[in-house]
């Protein structure tokens, strides 16, 4: 994966129809010993720099990351967020690579670790296990700690460009160490029932996630996958990797 937002970071300061490479990334050899440990480097490097988006590619910003509204229905509880927006990604960190390229199936996986937060409007009404919730107002949710882990294949795809990689059939998995929610105006701005309300949500805030991580983190995969694809459809595969076999 790696991989992948190396090479769309390339393509992301592509001038014109020309491909080149900025000074600061060199492309990796792939039959030497180091293979990974180069693809590693240029990742790091560039994922704070792709995650703020390449308008010259026509490549958004992925921080924030706009996300559909998020609607939760169950368990006697109805919490709706709208305009929600995820930051943060252009501050996470590279936790774990595997790149298998030249093999007879090719594929990647990416880990990244960080915290993550989420700003939106929101309607609550009905009850957190034992405890009534109601409110509308302004939300904001900071997750600490988040891991999400992709991993993909990669396939060629041949156009009168060349060759290009393009990430196929992802699949992930995450994990949150903590969560803590702001609600603004709830109960009419009654504080007393206001911090009585949060104090138990956020001692409980696994239940509300179960229902609200979902739906967030599958957004944030396909955002991502969906602008390394745009990456790699600009750049072709030898100018990233050298010593590969078409």
């Amino acid at each position: 994966m790696q991989l992948s937002i190396f090479v769309f970071l390339t393509a992301a300061y592509f001038a014109n129809s020309e491909e080149f490479l900025p000074s600061y990334i060199t492309p990796c050899e792939l039959k030497k010993s180091d293979f990974k440990k180069c693809v590693r480097s240029q990742l790091e490097k560039s994922l704070p720099l792709f995650a703020k988006g390449i308008p010259e590619l026509g490549v958004p910003t992925i921080d924030p990351v706009d996300l559909n509204d998020i609607h939760i229905d169950g368990s006697g509880l109805k919490l709706t967020f709208t305009n929600a927006k995820m930051h943060g990604l252009s501050k996470v960190s590279l936790k774990d690579l595997d790149i298998d390229i030249g093999e007879k199936e090719e594929k990647f996986k990416l880990s990244l670790k960080g915290n993550l937060s989420m700003t939106s409007t929101y309607n609550a009404d009905g009850k957190i296990l034992i405890l009534p919730i109601k409110g509308d107002g302004d939300a904001f949710i900071e997750c600490r700690n988040v891991e999400v882990e992709i991993n993909s294949k990669l396939l060629h795809i041949n156009d009168t460009n060349g060759e290009h990689f393009k990430l196929q059939t992802p699949h992930y998995k995450y994990n949150i160490e903590k969560t803590t929610f702001d609600l603004r105006n709830l109960f009419n701005g009654n504080k007393q029932l206001a911090e009585t309300t949060l104090q138990f949500a956020n001692e409980n805030w696994r239940q509300l996630m179960d229902d609200l991580a979902p739906p967030v983190i599958k957004q944030i995969v396909k955002t991502i996958v969906k602008d390394i694809n745009k990456f790699f459809s600009k750049v072709q595969i030898s100018t990233i990797v050298q010593g590969y076999n078409q």
